[in-house]
C-alpha cells in the first residue's frame, strides 16, 4: 500500500526553514529534541537533518543543463542519410 502522507522536497525545505532559527538558538538537549521532531515530520534521518541545518541556505540549487554530444561521426550520419 503506497504511503501518500510523504512530504515533497519543497514542503520539507519549507518546514525546515521555519524550524532552522529555533534550532540555531537552542542548546544541545533542545537540538536533540528538535531533530527527533523534524525526523518524525519529514521522514529524514538525523544525520541528513544535521547536514541541512548546518548549511548556510536551505534554498535548492538550480539545475545545471548538460549539452549532449553527437553520438555518431559524420561518416555514419552520411551513410544513414544516403539510404
Amino acid at each position: 500500500m503506497p504511503n501518500d502522507d510523504k512530504m515533497s522536497i519543497d514542503e520539507r525545505r519549507k518546514y525546515l526553514k521555519l524550524v532552522a532559527p529555533r534550532y540555531r538558538k537552542s542548546n544541545r538537549a533542545e537540538r536533540s529534541r528538535l531533530l527527533t521532531e523534524m525526523g518524525m515530520v519529514t521522514g529524514l534521518h538525523r544525520k541528513s537533518l544535521i547536514r541541512l541545518m548546518s548549511m548556510s541556505s536551505l534554498e535548492r540549487a538550480p539545475r545545471k543543463t548538460v549539452a549532449r554530444r553527437r553520438r555518431y561521426g559524420r561518416a555514419v550520419a552520411e551513410a544513414a542519410l544516403s539510404r
